[in-house]
């Protein structure tokens, strides 16, 4: 009997067993089977007997705990001991690799089944009740490796880790020594708990000694500074400009009176020379842990950092001011240090760096990142360019500006064909970037919109302003952010705007026109309204945008946010309707009030979340929110109620 890891050419095969062994209820997806083989977070293993394949087994890797998902063995080799032999196998990879407990789900009434798992030392913890449907219910059970406990926590030790010869080290008190070719071979450092390593070799670059040092410390689950994290941050303009705005308030300060339109600060261990910067050069080193860095600071309207450099050591004059600064950090007892964090799910959030306005700006989507990384989440900003690697991560988050005819619809649907959990959802974009579809989706659920005619180029221009009167609004089918809608008030011009859009569509909206001073959105996901804004038409100007204003400011109005228990019940209803209209997804539902009316104008997929604008009433809480439903999504996915075989 051999027991191997599957690989994706398995994929087959394991489909075969998955469906002689479950029934079509709790059968797990071919999708989801062939993600388990891709993602990082999945072990599957493969039982061959005699070169045949007759059973597998599929563990789910939490930070300190193995989920067993789901067992198998072919009824033909049941009773042979290739279960028995397997969970075995499960168990020894367990603690080899670490873990601590071992936990599954099995059906309550079967009880062979629990007797099964109960001779491997499995107890029963908790009671499922209709977790596989009404009436039927499950056990949780776990099985806890025994662990040697020390007597009492161990002090930290800090070791330097360097590739190069630096006497002045050897003259502070408080830390070790060692080369990084010993720290990288020697085992004793590979089981080393209780311990701090501070990287200071003489490169981080890819690849080089110094990145290996921090890596390999992560991977030890050791205390590093710096991380891999941050390494890869100091190249990442994007990343260096979102964390660096959470100093803003700082940098401003610091730096007002600055007559130059840039700066270069250093700093040494979390020191600088320049003593009237030294609150912010501390509070900047909080955010980017490296023991030598150069910030440069760059003024156009504000001041912003626009670059964070690694200072190589060897690049160091170890002058006084180095010393003392390294003997008073090295002196702390405690330290702003994170683990490489063992993530429970991997996350991509699709941006376009280079668009002018995205649907989220930099801060917001550093609290994406930030509450992605609490809720276990490891969180990456990809591009177009990353489009072959979306089958490395978990979910999809996109905020980049979405179209039916651009890559963003692209990376939907390959991450959803490929069982990612997917925010917005192929379907979504396309239905919500056509206001045919929207037009008919909304008359069909009867929800109220603006008198409507779908214009062709046989339509007759008297009918239309019979129907509708003037003025008209004209939109074409695919417009979004106000772009390619227009509102005519002569014949002449209605004319001339159907012209143009005919050149692009052979179908139009018409729309019968509704003064407002504001617009109505209700961010919508899953059904639930998450926020509420009044957005106000920019100023002299029909829409929220205007994109011929000449002045910026002037470009889109103000925005006032309530919370959702203060807006009109029928404008929250309707928000709701509209949404379940089109599907499940995140929704930025659209309406106005006319009179007692209240009519749905349009349902975005990718809705803005912008700071302190649409997260002005929740704040951090509406972040949590939308990624609590992503981390819900992928869990309902992987958690199918089925029992193992």
């Amino acid at each position: 009997m051999l027991i191997r890891p599957a690989t994706p050419e398995d994929l087959n095969t394991l489909w075969e067993i998955e469906k002689a062994s479950f029934d079509k209820v709790r059968r797990m997806s071919f999708e989801s089977l062939k993600h388990s083989l891709k993602t990082k977070n999945q072990d599957v293993f493969l039982v061959e007997s005699d070169g045949l394949p007759v059973a597998y087994a599929i563990l789910f890797r939490y930070q300190n705990t193995h989920r067993l998902y789901s067992i198998a063995v072919l009824e033909h080799y049941r009773s042979q001991g290739i279960g028995k032999t397997l969970m075995n196998h499960m168990l020894g990879v367990s603690k080899t690799q670490g873990f601590s407990r071992i936990t599954l789900e099995a059906d309550a009434t079967n009880h062979d089944l629990l007797r099964f798992y109960e001779s491997f030392g499995f107890k029963v913890v908790k009671e499922l009740k209709d977790y596989y449907g009404p009436a039927l219910p499950a056990y949780r059970m776990s099985f806890d490796f025994e662990v040697d406990m020390p007597a009492k926590r161990r002090a930290m030790v800090n070791w330097v880790v360097t590739d190069l010869d630096l006497p002045w080290l050897k003259t502070i008190d408080d830390i070790h020594l060692i080369d990084a070719e010993t720290y990288i071979n020697d085992e004793r450092f590979q089981r080393m708990r209780s311990v701090r390593i501070f990287n200071l070799c003489a490169s981080y670059d890819y690849q080089s000694l110094g990145y290996y040092v921090s890596l390999l410390a992560s991977a030890r689950l050791q205390r590093v500074v710096p991380n891999v994290a941050t390494i890869n941050d100091f190249s990442d303009r994007l990343i260096i400009g979102s964390i660096g705005d959470e100093a803003t308030h700082l940098i401003q300060t610091a730096l007002r009176n600055l007559k130059s339109d840039s700066i270069e600060l250093v700093s040494f261990f979390g020191h600088t020379p320049f003593k009237k910067y030294q609150k912010l050069i501390r509070a900047l080193n909080q955010l980017f842990e490296s023991p030598f860095l150069v910030f440069t600071f760059v003024k156009s309207r504000t001041w912003k950092i626009e670059k964070v450099q690694p200072i190589p050591i060897s690049e160091v004059e170890a002058d006084a001011f180095v010393k003392t600064s390294a003997i008073q950090y090295f002196k702390q007892k405690r330290f702003n240090v994170s683990r490489f964090k063992d993530y429970q799910y991997d996350l991509a959030i699709l941006i376009d760096p280079d668009e002018v306005n995205p649907p989220s700006d930099k801060i917001a989507l550093t609290k994406f990142k930030i509450a992605a990384d609490r809720m276990g989440f490891f969180t990456e900003f990809i591009t177009k360019d990353d489009y072959h690697r979306i089958n490395e991560f978990d979910a999809l988050f996109i905020r980049a500006t979405t179209n039916v005819n651009d890559y963003t619809y692209q990376f939907s649907r390959y991450a959803y064909s490929e069982g990612l959990i997917v925010i917005d959802d192929p379907w979504s974009i396309l239905k919500c970037s056509n206001k045919l579809f929207l037009t008919e989706s909304m008359r069909k659920s009867g929800i109220s919109i603006p008198k409507t005619c779908i214009v062709s180029r046989k339509s007759k221009l008297d009918d239309l302003i019979n129907t509708l009167g003037m003025p008209i609004i004209l939109k074409q089918p695919d417009s979004a952010f106000s772009l390619g809608v227009f509102k005519v008030g002569t014949r002449e011009l209605l004319q001339e705007k159907l012209d143009y859009l005919f050149s692009m569509s052979e179908l139009v909206v018409a729309q019968a026109y509704i003064p407002s001073d504001y617009d109505w959105r209700i961010g919508v996901l899953d059904g639930v309204p998450l926020f509420a804004c009044k957005y106000h038409m920019a100023k002299n100007h029909w829409q929220i945008i205007n994109w011929q204003s000449k002045n910026k400011k002037d470009q889109t109005g103000l925005v006032d946010s309530f919370r959702i228990e203060d807006v009109p019940a029928e404008i929250i209803d309707h928000a709701i309707r509209a949404s379940k209209a089109m599907g499940d997804g995140f929704y930025g539902v659209d309406l106005k009030v006319f009179g007692k009316d209240v009519y749905v104008i349009e349902v975005n997929d990718n809705p803005n979340v912008d700071y302190r604008i649409e997260d002005h009433i929740l704040g951090d809480d509406l972040y949590r929110n939308i990624i609590r439903a992503i981390y819900r999504r992928i869990e309902d996915s992987r958690n199918n109620k089925r029992k193992v075989a």
